[in-house]
Order: C-alpha cells, then sequence, then structure tokens
C-alpha cells in the first residue's frame, strides 16, 4: 500500500481514481498492474459501482480509499466522487481494464507540470496484451521523438491539477453508464480556452471497454444513443469543429502508425 495518507500530501501527489463495476479479473490486472509499476507518490480510490460482494471485498482490501454505491451512478458519477475525496494536488481517472508501465505516472506528471495544458492523457496500445510493455514503451517513446499531440485526449486516462474541476466544474453526471463524458470535459476545457494533449513519453495498454460491453449487453436502456443526443444538444454550436477535428485526429493517427511502424 501507498503511503502518502501520512501527513501533509506531496507537492506533486496523486489521487488516482478508478470506477469499477464488476469485471473483478480485468480489475484486479489494473489495480495490480499500478501497484506494482507506480513508485510516484499517490493514493488508490477506487468508486464501486454496484458490484458484486466478491468484487466490493476486493476493492474494499486493495483500496487506499474506498468508496461504495448501491446501484451504478455511470463513469461521471463514480469519477467525481473519487474527485471530492482526492487528498492529492493532482488527480489521475483511470479505467479498470489497463496494464501500466514502469514509471508511467512520473512522465505522465512530468508532462502536466512541464506543458500548458489544463489536462493530459498517455497514449494507449488496445487489444491484445501479447508483448513486453516496458519495452513496447520505450520504443514508442523514442520513434516519436517523445512528442505531444494537442487537443487529442485518451479517456482511459486522464490528469490534470485537482483545483481544475474547482474552476470549470466536475465531469457531467447526465450522462449514463458511460460514454461521451470524456469528451465533454474535453470540450469544457476548450469552451473556457484551455487545452488537452497526449504525449508519446508514456503509452499504456487498454484491454478494450469491458465493463461497458457487459453494460450494453445487459442494459435494456439504450445508453449509448442517449449520451450522444445529449453531448450534441450541448455542443451543437461546436459541431463542424468536433467534426473536423476527430477526422483530423483519425488522420494523424494512421499517419503516426505508417511513418513511425507502431501500433497506436
Amino acid at each position: 500500500m501507498n503511503d502518502t495518507d501520512q501527513g501533509e500530501p506531496p507537492a506533486n501527489g496523486v489521487s488516482i481514481v478508478m470506477a469499477v463495476k464488476d469485471n473483478l479479473e480485468w480489475t484486479r490486472k489494473g489495480i495490480e498492474s499500478i501497484r506494482a509499476n507506480t513508485s510516484h507518490p499517490y493514493e488508490l480510490i477506487t468508486v464501486d459501482n454496484g458490484s458484486q460482494p466478491e468484487t466490493t471485498e476486493y476493492l474494499a482490501a486493495v483500496s487506499d480509499q474506498f468508496i461504495r454505491n448501491d446501484e451504478n451512478l455511470g463513469c461521471s458519477g463514480a469519477w467525481n466522487q473519487g474527485i471530492r475525496a482526492a487528498r492529492m494536488p493532482l488527480v489521475c481517472i483511470v479505467n479498470n481494464d489497463i496494464e501500466v508501465p514502469t514509471g508511467w505516472l512520473e512522465r505522465l506528471v512530468a508532462f502536466l507540470l512541464e506543458q500548458d495544458f489544463l489536462m493530459v492523457s498517455p497514449s494507449i496500445r488496445e487489444g491484445p496484451f501479447d508483448y513486453d510493455l516496458d519495452a513496447y514503451n520505450e520504443d514508442f517513446a523514442a520513434r516519436l521523438d517523445h512528442r505531444a499531440f494537442p487537443s487529442e485526449l485518451r479517456g482511459i486516462a486522464m490528469l490534470a491539477r485537482r483545483d481544475l474541476f474547482d474552476e470549470i466544474g466536475l465531469y457531467d453526471e447526465r450522462y449514463k453508464v458511460g460514454g461521451y463524458e470524456d469528451e465533454d470535459m474535453f470540450m469544457t476545457i476548450r469552451s473556457v480556452g484551455g487545452d488537452v494533449a497526449t504525449t508519446s513519453t508514456v503509452l499504456l495498454h487498454h484491454y478494450g471497454s469491458k465493463t461497458l460491453s457487459v453494460e450494453q449487453r445487459s442494459n435494456r436502456f439504450d445508453f449509448s444513443a442517449a449520451n450522444r443526443a445529449h453531448f450534441m444538444r450541448k455542443w451543437r454550436h461546436r459541431y463542424f469543429w468536433r467534426k473536423f477535428h476527430r477526422s483530423r485526429m483519425k488522420w494523424r493517427r494512421a499517419g503516426i502508425r505508417r511513418r513511425f511502424d507502431v501500433t497506436y
């Protein structure tokens, strides 16, 4: 367990916030990876969105702070609970179905503090976890020359200063279960004159929406369509900019794959 809950929080300490709804196998992988590969000062806050007892008991045992909900409040609701409980000056929202390389948090924190972005994220590789993440991470960063990609945010992991949320507000809880809440935060940051970025200095592995895929199969309510409708109503005045931006990101990622021969 991390010992940063003793005394004053470290100047650049991080509250890692993870929302969980069952999927114990993947959640365990994610937490074990974070514990094994994080030396930067941090606390792990897990928010249980109404999981089965086995998952709840596991989270209560391994978390520095554990928050239990009797029902699924969705990603936004759970993330906001974690942010409110955060004792560190920085907050990192992460998915539960991830693997992280050695030194991932140090690099992500350094990128945030050294650059003029309000929120940052690592690069992400998805699919089978059949490679050496540490070795691939180093090769990826070297091939891309540690470059940054402005106006691109990967919702798998998002790092920001805790006080940012005091200034611009928390995640919009009108998004149900999961979907669009990360892009909504990006649009909010843009609307106040700020920007976000993804860095190539650190890359995480994402197994691929393990919780959301289960929720989509078991939920009669089409939350994906409802979330999209809410997003479009809220940001329709920026629709054409968003459409162009998403196309630009798609082209850029394809170009990176071709030019640098990487999976990204």
